[in-house]
């Protein structure tokens, strides 16, 4: 086991040995250190006794390097630039790195925010991939998740976090606008994975009310889909029906319901936020979601 305190004494050392044998010349040696002459002849004293050579020489009205100083010049110009190399700052240039991005982005986001989220990365980041990985709890995560963006913030207990942006739903329909009581109509509900029920009915049963329900679908994509088809409607987040629904003639009506907006989080693991290559994903996912 290194000693760190041995060890950092030594370093310290060491870059005196650095600018002493590059300078040759004590006087200089101290004013590139900061420190006085005596100083320094004590730091060359240490050094001869530690690599048990004189290192440095006079000889006639100069001081000459030994030939192991000569040896020591390069590798230990190499170890303390790669000591520096620690301390530099991590960057991320997105319009070189090759860097897989994995996230978990639910469909009802995703279907928002991705073409534009995909349409950025190719060309800022073009040899860059995004992955997007099936909704689980932070526990059943994998270690190198870049980010999630949900509104079960309960699932992700120790991620950091920040209001992404809010939603409101509508009634999604097709065809001529709904009539009557529009809980009546044959609804296609969406209970995804792991879920035991569409958060629109808990919402509805807080109110005391209900809804005809014909199917139930995993994803909100689908439910759109059936939507579209005819016959059916669906409760949808606004903003998803506002970019997806007009190729499909799906269109939104106001439910005349109070519900309170759904917010949707940006979360990250902590490990990551200085990450560079995270950070800049956040980023872009905030400007493509503004």
């Amino acid at each position: 086991m290194r000693d760190a305190h041995a060890l950092r004494g030594k370093l310290d050392l060491l870059v005196a040995a650095d600018v002493i044998l590059d300078c040759q010349n004590l006087t200089l040696a101290g004013e590139r250190l900061g420190l006085s002459q005596p100083a320094v002849s004590r730091a060359l004293g240490r050094l001869r006794a530690a690599f048990d050579d004189p290192l440095l020489v006079r000889v006639g009205n100069r001081m000459r390097l030994t030939p192991r100083a000569e040896a020591l010049r390069a590798p230990l110009a190499a170890m303390l630039r790669a000591a520096e190399d620690l301390y530099a700052p991590s960057g991320f240039d997105p319009a070189t790195a090759r860097h897989v991005f994995r996230a978990v982005i639910p469909d009802v986001v995703a279907a928002v925010i991705l073409p534009d989220l995909l349409a950025r990365l190719a060309k800022t980041a073009p040899a860059c991939r995004l992955e997007l990985l099936p909704w689980r709890p932070q526990a059943e995560q994998p270690g190198d998740l870049d980010l999630v963006i949900t509104t079960e913030i309960d699932a992700f207990p120790d991620y950091r976090m920040k209001p992404l942006y809010q939603d409101h739903d509508i009634l999604a329909f097709a065809g001529a606008a709904p009539r009557g009581d529009p809980l009546a109509l044959e609804h296609v509900a969406v209970i995804a994975a792991g879920a035991t029920r569409d958060p629109v009915d808990r919402w509805l049963a807080e109110q005391g009310r209900s809804r005809r329900i014909a199917a139930v679908v995993p994803h909100y994509l689908l439910a759109l889909q059936l939507v579209a088809r005819g016959g059916h409607v669906a409760v949808l987040p606004s903003r998803m029906v506002a970019a997806l629904g007009a190729p499909l003639g799906v269109r939104g009506v106001e439910l005349a319901i109070p519900q309170d907006p759904d917010q949707q989080w940006l979360m990250h693991p902590p490990q990551l936020e200085a990450d560079a290559a995270s950070a800049w994903l956040r980023e872009q996912v905030e400007a493509v979601a503004r």
